[in-house]
């Protein structure tokens, strides 16, 4: 059993990667490594075991995404042939917690990524990318998707184009998200990750200014809390050179006030409990991925 003050959770698997998701009510860990031999896994904080989340033969679940009422979990279900992802052959797939049966929202076309659920569980939101058939990642010119989960009715929200795009959250008006900024940063760079505010009712979008003056740049992967304060991961550099750090930083609603809350391994990440405010990180010890409840909570 996990016992109270205790913030480490191990998984016994070795990987370099990993994207998850914490289940609202802050018991529940659905995550995956990108390496097809572990699959989707869910992990249990209150016993630790660890068990594999069921999927059809020929596929691979990858981007879990709780629904606010913890009844669901959305993930990208990718088509697999001769061991190995089919690039551009993607569904968003509908997971219920008590059976993992899926359903299909939105049907193979593109290369669809970091499925979200709306604030009021409505609606999923994810990105759609184009195919590369050259360049270091697979696909490219991601824009906002969204699904209604009644209708299943599909709209394409934004016509941007980013290079490279990843999930946020939508709350009251506006949908929060990062992607490849086409401006430069205030170190005068391009081509880094940014966040952005899609405005549901008129369209736009807006970028939030992050406070840089720490030294920060390439924002990415938001979350927001219930006060409206900003989680993301962001880059620093090393005062001797070398590989940049990776932190995650807390700032206010408009990037302002920014506190470091962990320094983070670069290609994991982090989310947040929405009804207990918990923060879990994912990181490694040796080669082994474990999961990081941190100090700092947010706001609930």
């Amino acid at each position: 059993m996990a016992h109270e003050g205790e913030k480490i959770y191990r998984t016994g698997l070795e990987a370099s990667k990993g994207w998850f998701a914490i289940s609202p009510d802050g018991y529940l860990i659905v995550f995956e490594t990108g390496l097809m031999a572990h699959g989707l896994r869910l992990l249990d904080l209150r016993t630790r075991e660890i068990s594999i989340i069921p999927v059809q033969t020929g596929r691979i679940y990858r981007s879990p995404s709780w629904s606010p009422d913890g009844k669901h979990v959305a993930v990208v279900s990718a088509t697999v042939q001769d061991n190995r992802e089919v690039v551009g052959d993607r569904q968003i797939v509908l997971l219920d917690k008590g059976t993992w049966l899926p359903r299909i929202i939105s049907p193979n076309e593109g290369f669809k990524t970091s499925p979200f659920f709306s604030e009021d569980g409505k609606t999923i939101y994810y990105f759609n990318g184009k195919k590369r058939e050259s360049g270091k990642t697979p696909a490219s010119r991601y824009d906002l998707h969204a699904v209604d989960l009644v209708s299943l009715q599909e709209t394409q929200l934004t016509h941007e184009e980013f290079y490279q795009a990843c999930d946020g959250d939508e709350k009251g008006r506006n949908v929060l998200f990062s992607a490849t900024s086409k401006t430069t940063d205030a170190f005068g760079k391009k081509s880094r990750n940014a966040l952005f505010l899609y405005d549901k009712a008129g369209g736009g979008i807006s970028q939030i200014q992050v406070d840089q003056s720490s030294g920060i740049f390439d924002f990415s992967c938001p979350h927001r809390d219930m006060a409206g304060n900003l989680y993301f991961e962001a880059s620093k550099a090393r005062a001797d050179g070398g590989n940049y750090l990776s932190y995650l930083i807390r700032s206010s609603h408009d990037g302002r006030a920014i506190e470091y809350l962990a320094q983070m391994p670069i290609n994991l990440g982090f989310d947040i409990a929405r009804n207990t405010g918990a923060i879990f990180a994912l990181g490694t010890d040796g080669e082994e991925l474990i999961f990081q409840r941190l100090t700092a909570k947010a706001a609930h």
